[in-house]
């Protein structure tokens, strides 16, 4: 099933912006000066160096799961700090910077979302579920799956869009399908997550071994540590290291060691 026809289940989507209405023109004309100036200040922030420096970590090299992507340097607090500022922006204009090629763009574009979620949230959601497809890489996936899909499918008790996301064969879905859950574990909420951790604990990513590892660290710390021991034992040989690693970071020393080296 389409991830969107669980929305459709509850409620019938409206974009309080409605893309189909024809604006005046001096309207549309303020609308483009605000994302024009989100940009403008922006790359105030350009960092060429810090963007030399950092690519490698987003992936960005031939062959790597950033491959394309462009990014300017900006740092994060300065992006969020601009996106605050214009956290009013139509949301004709965020889809359109969150469909930029600039990464930084994407990013501040997100959180201008998060900021808009509590007023718009079914046209916010909407919007994210449409663009899947520039929520991809682990920043623009990790800051912000748990404040948006995440929020939602806890408030609307329906994970079966986090189910969907699961399944799919694209790297950044099935890391939203597990890092969305965080929204629950901050509520003490275990949900579905285990049976999403399961079925991707044998992927060959290092991102899915690092996100499912890191999963199960939150709920052993926020839900049900005796769900986490319980868990290892039983599917110790199928985890990676890195996984186990991650997983048992936040027990007691003796315990981390033991379950370190599968001494149950």
């Amino acid at each position: 099933m389409h991830v969107l026809a669980h929305i459709f289940t509850f409620i019938i989507i409206t974009y309080s912006n409605d893309t189909t209405k024809q604006r005046p023109a001096n309207n549309r004309a303020k609308i483009t000066e605000m994302k024009d100036s989100l940009i403008a200040e922006l790359e105030k922030g350009i960092d060429a160096e810090r963007s030399e420096r950092t690519q490698h970590y987003f992936g960005i090299f031939p062959g790597g799961y950033g491959e394309g992507d462009i990014l300017l340097g900006i740092p994060c607090p300065y992006i969020r700090k601009c996106a605050k500022s214009f956290n009013k922006m139509p949301l004709t204009e965020v889809g359109s910077l969150l469909q930029s090629p600039v990464h930084e763009y994407r990013f501040a574009a997100l959180a201008i979302m998060k900021d808009q979620y509590r007023k718009n949230r079914e046209a916010i959601i909407r919007l994210y579920l449409d663009n899947l497809d520039h929520i991809n890489n682990w920043d623009l996936v990790d800051c912000f799956a748990s404040h948006l899909i995440g929020r939602w499918c806890l408030e609307e008790h329906d994970e079966g869009i986090l189910h969907d996301l699961n399944q799919s064969k694209d790297l950044w879905r099935r890391r939203i399908s597990l890092v969305a859950y965080l929204a629950f574990y901050r509520k003490g909420v275990l949900g579905n997550s285990l049976e999403n951790i399961d079925n991707r604990i044998g992927d060959s990513e290092d991102l899915m071994h690092k996100a499912c590892g890191w999963m199960l660290r939150e709920i052993y710390s926020k839900v049900d540590k005796h769900v986490v021991e319980s868990y290892l034992v039983d599917s110790y040989s199928r985890m990676s290291r890195t996984t186990i690693r991650y997983a048992i970071e936040h027990m007691p020393e003796d315990q981390r060691l033991r379950y370190l080296h599968g001494d149950f």
